[in-house]
């Protein structure tokens, strides 16, 4: 029996995003940084799967929704972990999920504020 793949790759483009901003959270807060993106694998793999955007809000538990079609991706399975946030604007059409910010809970709101910058440059370059 064959079986047949029906799911597609998405892709991870991170151009949008601030290096030196991924740079130096990556320096101050490397397990946080590495569980997201841990974490953002998986979002990745299930998005493969087939599973809709809309189906994940809260599930897994350390993905929700922001805003404008920005989610977060929080760290998970950290002890005495600094609250964090991966910020991704998934583009189902395209199968792109772009990083747009990363960043903690006291940072939450300049964080989201440049993630939507982002969006609108990606936006605005399709």
């Amino acid at each position: 029996m064959t079986i047949i793949a029906t799911s597609e790759e998405w892709l991870i483009n991170a151009t949008a995003a601030n290096q030196s901003s991924f740079r130096h959270f990556r320096k101050k807060h490397e397990r946080e940084y590495i569980s997201c993106f841990n974490n953002l694998s998986k979002i990745k793999s299930l998005l493969e799967e087939g599973k809709k955007l809309s189906e994940m809000h809260y599930h897994p538990s350390f993905f929700r929704h922001e805003t404008d079609g920005i989610f977060r991706i929080g760290q998970s399975g950290v002890s005495s972990a600094k609250e964090s946030r991966l910020y991704i604007y998934p583009d189902s059409a395209a199968r792109i999920i772009f990083i747009v910010g990363i960043g903690t809970k006291e940072t939450q709101r300049s964080d989201l504020a440049a993630a939507k910058q982002a969006v609108q440059c990606i936006v605005q370059a399709q």
